[in-house]
């Protein structure tokens, strides 16, 4: 049962810094950059809780503390988690690209 809560709190966070990630392209767009640093801030503490679970996983299996079976719902929840990662990213650039497009 563990393990499933591990699981879900993956999906949950970097689904949460995603939404984050993406809304702060959004305020960079209307020009509200305080709003956006905010929002990636969100992001990348959801992508931190997202990690800390994924590490404990990984280092449960590593370790063999615990079995760790790869199923369908843990490998979705490291597509999340990358996903969260690329978009935080990706974020990052855009808002910085737009804030210097703002200053011309």
């Amino acid at each position: 049962m563990v393990l499933e809560n591990e699981i879900m709190t993956i999906i949950a966070n970097a689904g949460d810094s995603r939404n984050c990630s993406l809304e702060a392209i959004e305020c960079a767009k209307l020009g509200n950059f305080e709003e956006a640093n905010k929002l990636l801030k969100k992001a990348e503490d959801a992508l931190l809780v997202a990690h800390r679970d994924h590490t404990v996983i990984l280092t449960n299996s590593a370790k063999k503390t615990s079995e760790v079976t790869v199923t369908f719902i843990l490998v979705h929840a490291a597509n999340h988690l990358s996903i969260a990662e690329v978009s935080l990213d990706m974020a990052k650039n855009f808002v910085d690209i737009l804030k210097e497009m703002k200053k011309c």
